[in-house]
């Protein structure tokens, strides 16, 4: 990444340091021609110059040479020319963007810059291309400078990367073996999903990824080491192993201990809560309190199913929760069919009632002659006896005789609906 600035800055730092020395080498060099009488000529003159200037040349070409020879055996490097420029930038700054060192997805991009590179290994002076997804802890010396989050942060001399850090949301699926009460062995997945803590920060399109430098630097030295007894790569737990390994197995397989083995593998009732959400819950507020401890922060806990981790147990299980589910069934379908029943006798009586009622309130309107209403009347009796054939619950729970009563009454009631309507003089015409 070309810079103007930085490179003016280079030449004005090279041409204070290497022109009063070049200057004073040469006026030593003219010094000695003049006095040693022996050049008559501007090219003689010029000759003796150069002569002159030979072992200063190589005085310098040997410090550099022992410098490189020897910083290259001290950090163990490769390269004599990443070396040489090294010492050049010491001396008098950058004249560009190089060296840097990539960091991305929460790591340092080792296929750019090699493990055995000088800013790998030594440090500074350089730079770093975080991108928005990383941040990195930055020391010198043993001792730890600063966070720098997304960006192009300049590092000084002998300054490197202590440790870098994801900022986006991290999902952890940890499988943890636990007891139940009874000491039985069961096996349970714990989908973890947490990040580092944002602070007051809101996510935007230039930061996707807010961080807390605060957070950041609780989480790197957030580090716990293990017995030695374990292979080399896993003695150190981080801050995300602090929340999986040692938060969620730990407190889950204490939760576990507490249930009997009944209600650990119990299949879901409706209306009641399954003690696996329970054990959810409790295992996500101390999820919340240890991610806090170390910078980070749980977007969400989710539990998978709880097997035993014997085969046959687990057979035995799934035979036992089968027996379970047919007991369940036959025992609610009587309680099933009795509502149903009573449901049915229900509307049946219902609609008994109210052909009765019809019936009685046609026989009054036809007693007291008032043959104007009975048509209406007859006409709402036929459609309330009709309308019992689509109710088939009531159907179900009547008598067939009195279905087939019921046929009858409306054919009747029809034929005396159509006879009230074409003869209005003879009540006796209407009774026969």
């Amino acid at each position: 990444m070309f810079s103007p600035k930085r490179l003016v800055g280079f030449l004005k730092r090279f041409l204070s340091g290497v022109m009063p020395l070049f200057i004073c080498l040469v006026l030593l060099a003219v010094v000695g021609v003049l006095v040693g009488g022996m050049a008559t000529t501007a090219w003689h003159v010029g000759i003796r110059l150069g002569i002159a200037l030979v072992p200063a040349a190589v005085a310098v070409a040997a410090a550099f040479a022992l410098s490189i020879g020897y910083i290259r055996q001290l950090h163990d490097l490769g390269n004599r020319r990443e070396i040489f420029w090294y010492l050049i930038h010491c001396m008098f700054g950058q004249g560009n963007f190089k060296p840097w060192l990539l960091v991305e997805e929460g790591k340092v991009n080792f296929q750019r810059n090699p493990l055995d590179s000088l800013i790998v290994r030594v440090g500074g002076p350089g730079h770093l291309v975080i991108r928005k997804d990383s941040a990195v802890m930055l020391e010198r010396g043993g001792q730890l400078t600063r966070v720098e989050g997304p960006g192009f942060p300049h590092i000084e001399r002998y300054e490197r990367i202590h440790d870098t850090v994801d900022l986006r949301p991290t999902r952890w699926v940890y499988p943890v073996v636990g007891m139940s009460k009874e000491g039985i062995p069961v096996t349970c997945d714990a989908d973890i999903a947490f990040q580092i803590q944002s602070g007051d920060q809101e996510a935007t399109d230039e930061l996707p990824f807010p961080m807390d430098g605060q957070a950041v630097f609780t989480a790197v030295t957030s580090k716990w080491m293990r017995e030695l007894s374990r292979p080399e790569g896993d003695r150190m737990l981080d801050w995300k192993g602090l929340i999986i390994v040692s938060t969620t197995e730990g407190k889950l397989r204490f939760i576990l201990a507490r249930y009997p083995l009944d209600r650990l593998i119990a299949p879901e009732r409706e209306g009641s809560e399954h003690p696996r959400q329970v054990i959810r819950n409790e295992l996500e507020t101390e999820l919340h309190t240890a991610a806090a401890r170390v910078g980070a922060r749980v977007l969400k806990v989710e539990l998978g199913q709880i097997k035993v981790a014997d085969a046959v147990t687990q057979q035995w299980i799934e035979s036992w929760r089968a027996e379970w589910d047919r007991w369940q069934s036959s025992y609610l379908a009587p309680a099933e069919a009795a509502y149903v029943e009573s449901v049915g006798g229900a509307r049946s009586r219902l609609t008994a009632e109210k052909i009765t009622n019809s019936a009685r309130i046609l026989h009054e309107l036809a007693a007291q002659g008032r043959q104007a209403f009975v048509s209406g009347a007859l006409a709402q009796f036929f459609l309330a006896i009709r309308n019992i054939g689509t109710d088939s619950l009531a159907l179900t729970y009547l008598a067939p005789e009195s279905v087939k009563m019921l046929q009858k009454t409306a054919e009747l009631t029809l034929a005396s609906g159509g006879r009230a309507a074409g003869d209005s003089t003879s009540p006796a015409e209407d009774d026969s």
